[in-house]
């Protein structure tokens, strides 16, 4: 019997976002995995030349509500939030230093690396409720649609067009489109894209070539197929070890049980501040193919949350993964002496072209006072430059956000990863939305649900109803934080 359905207690949506409710934002990979960074101080010196922040060429437009005389800008400091650790982090620092001793206003800017989008976001709303919350954040954009929603940030659009101090057209055409367009919300701009990720599956195309298969599964259909022969490749060999073991390992994060719906249509997803139902064909359809294909043993459970050795020993033909799996995958492989070949394919579809969904980080102004928050601007702005924008692509595993830093480093990328880039003409955001915030812990408990044997597939629609429910009473409600 599969370890998933060893567990005999009933589990219930609602006691499940009582964790919710205690948890604010989900953690993301981290490529460095190192002691977290409370705050890093950077000294202010001036053994550098202050150069002009570049500005756009003036036009005759009305002044703006939000510009202050240039003189308050002097000496003012800032509070600069971000949740990365290791190499990116150490940029980070550099690239703070660099701006606080050459921007011509002598803004001053002081970092603090809490570890984890998870700490940003609990840390950055405990200081903003004793008015002491950061002045930059680099956070997902839910969040700062909530933030947003609750009157704590400030949108973008009136600095970035301004004809003195916004960003110039070449600029903004060289952001990617996909990216660039997921921070508007209510035709708002709510942050600057700064990181990008995706979701996919990768494929060991050396051993579906040996079970018979040349090519990816590009439906539900063939996606059974190709994880139950792998089944019973190990099924009937001589290795009672690896019985249970072959198809795909099941992954129950949101952004792989978001692309599994998706498989089967998912409606679109708002582009305003407005409910979103999970209560749709494309859900019920999704949890009973994943259910399906789990009673079939052409899916399993991995003891290891890790999955690449499984993955690299042909235990697994296919595996869930995103943009910063790609090293450690080709480091495993290496490291087993693996010649197998693989390769990234977007999860399968039922009638349209497969897509994949993507989601990161972006750049966030939270309300302080109108001098900060301009030197708020003009600090996001500087970092958004190509030439601060290369430095943190070079260290970087994820997705650059725009075209020319895109073109810069992709001959120095693996194969693997420019097939990522190769599949974003037919990608999709992932939700931007606050109540995102809140729901995608409600579908990982979902899709938990799903896999325990005693809920049978006719209680799906009754799971999925109080998804919906749930959903709209907890993004009503302020976060909580751990220690509430």
């Amino acid at each position: 019997m599969k370890a998933g359905m060893k567990k005999s207690r009933t589990t219930s949506i609602l006691l499940t976002l009582i964790i919710v409710l205690i948890l604010s934002a989900c953690q993301p990979k981290n490529p460095d995995a190192v002691e977290p960074t409370a705050s890093v101080t950077i000294r202010k010196t001036a053994t550098r030349t202050p150069t002009k922040i570049p500005i756009s060429t003036p036009t005759n437009t009305p002044t703006p509500t939000w510009l202050v005389p240039l003189n308050e800008l002097e000496e003012i400091e800032l509070r600069f939030t971000h949740p990365w650790t290791g190499e990116i982090a150490s940029t980070i620092d550099k690239l703070v230093d660099q701006f606080n001793q050459t921007n011509e206003y002598s803004i001053f800017v002081k970092v603090s690396a809490p570890g984890s989008a998870q700490q940003v976001f609990q840390q950055s709303e405990a200081a903003l409720r004793d008015n002491l919350g950061p002045n930059v954040v680099v956070v997902p954009t839910e969040e700062l649609a909530y933030w947003h929603k609750m009157g704590n940030l400030i949108t973008m659009d009136g600095y970035l067009n301004d004809s003195q101090y916004g960003l110039n057209n070449e600029l903004i055409d060289d952001f990617i489109p996909l990216f660039w367009e997921q921070d508007i919300l209510n035709g708002q701009r709510l942050g600057i894209p700064i990181s990008r990720n995706a979701n996919f599956l990768v494929q060991n195309i050396s051993w579906s070539k040996d079970l018979g298969f040349d090519f990816a599964a590009i439906t539900p259909q063939l996606f059974r197929n190709q994880t139950c022969s792998a089944r019973d490749e190990l099924l009937n060999d001589s290795d009672w070890i690896n019985n249970g073991m072959g198809g795909w390992i099941v992954t129950q994060d949101e952004f792989t049980i978001l692309n599994w719906l998706n498989t089967f249509q998912l409606v679109e997803f708002p582009t305003t501040e407005t409910p979103y139902s999970f209560d749709q064909p494309a859900t019920l359809d999704g949890f009973t193919f994943l259910r399906e294909i789990f009673d079939e043993d052409c899916t399993w459970n991995a003891r290891n949350p890790t999955h690449y050795e499984y993955f690299a020993n042909r235990q697994a033909l296919y595996i869930s993964a995103d943009v910063y799996d790609l090293e450690p995958l080709q480091k495993t492989f290496a490291l087993l002496g693996s010649e197998d070949q693989w390769q990234i394919t977007p999860y399968p579809h039922k009638q349209a072209k497969p897509e994949l969904i993507t989601h990161g980080e972006s750049l966030g102004m939270l309300k302080s006072d109108p001098a900060q928050e301009l030197a708020s601007w003009l600090f996001i702005r500087w970092l958004s430059m190509p030439e601060q924008q290369i430095q943190l692509a070079k260290v970087n595993p994820g997705l650059p956000v725009s075209q020319s830093i895109l073109d810069q480093i992709s001959a120095d990328r693996s194969e693997q990863w420019n097939q990522v880039i190769a599949l974003l003409d037919d990608a999709r955001p992932a939700p931007r939305t606050a109540e995102w915030r809140v729901a995608r812990f409600i579908l990982q408990d979902a899709a938990y649900q799903v896999y325990l044997a005693h809920i049978m597939p006719v209680q799906y629609p009754q799971i999925i109803g109080e998804m919906d429910s749930t959903i709209l009473d907890l993004s009503q409600q302020p976060a909580s934080l751990p220690w509430e």
